[in-house]
């Protein structure tokens, strides 16, 4: 039951990597595109798009950290305790 809840996890990690992916290309597009500085439009859709590229961050490195909470680090290992003098 616990592999099928990381799966899951994983699967919704990979697609919110995706849509954080896409919205950062989306927003490196329009910051290369020229624009007039005095355009309000240009200015509105810059703060738009960088908005859904934190959005999409955030929601990607929530999945990601909520998904590391489930692995478990190794076992310590029995070996004896090295003495130097």
């Amino acid at each position: 039951m616990e592999d099928q809840g990381r799966a899951y996890l994983l699967v919704r990690m990979d697609e919110a990597f995706g849509t954080y992916s896409l919205e950062a290309e989306r927003l490196s597009v329009l910051l290369a595109e020229p624009r007039d500085p005095a355009s309000w439009t240009s200015y509105h859709d810059l703060l738009r798009q960088r908005t859904a590229e934190v959005v999409a961050y955030e929601k990607y490195s929530k999945i990601k950290e909520e998904l590391f909470t489930l692995i478990l680090p190794p076992a310590l290992q029995n070996r004896p305790q090295s003495t130097i003098n």
